[in-house]
């Protein structure tokens, strides 16, 4: 008898290293994970991993990217020690394409579709912790100051490099 073979995947960021630990059951079907993060990501939007007959298939099915370019401003220049902490845990999330610093800004730019601004800034206030109590209250003061730029920037309508999105 020939048996079906078939790779699991995860159906976040398509990688075939599972934990069958992490599981949920969705529409009938059980979908295994490979890390905490892409189970978090499919539990709050399963409709971008997994398609139905009514509406044809996911954006990720789809291949579809949404790739977003966000400035984080810190009140100071960053250290390159926390340079390092915040490259290597950025980089450990699914989703992140590139990381580049420029004075007191980080730029990153990430597909929306695996990982959110959110997730983001949770992971520079983790990075940031094994630092002085300072740099984490600049971490968080820069995140206010982002949001509130491109909050202005929107409502300006601007087109040209200034605008954030």
């Amino acid at each position: 008898m020939n048996k079906l073979e078939f790779t699991i995947h995860c159906p976040v960021c398509y990688m075939t290293k599972i934990n069958r630990s992490l599981l949920v059951n969705y529409q009938g079907v059980d979908h295994y994970f490979c890390s905490t993060q892409c189970l978090e990501r499919f539990k709050s939007h399963p409709h971008l991993f997994v398609g139905d007959p009514q509406h044809g298939k996911s954006p990720k099915q789809k291949d579809q990217e949404v790739l977003k370019k966000r400035r984080i401003r810190f009140c100071e220049a960053i250290s390159d020690p926390l340079k390092a902490e915040l490259e290597a845990s950025l980089q450990m999330l699914m989703g992140v394409e590139a990381i580049v610093f420029e004075g007191e800004d980080l730029y990153v730019t990430y597909d929306l579709i695996q990982v959110s601004l959110e997730d983001i800034e949770k992971a520079i206030e983790k990075a940031a912790v094994g630092f002085r109590k300072g740099v984490l209250d600049q971490v968080k003061r820069g995140l206010i100051h982002y949001s509130e730029e491109c909050e202005l920037d929107n409502l300006a309508h601007l087109t040209k490099d200034g605008g954030c999105h």
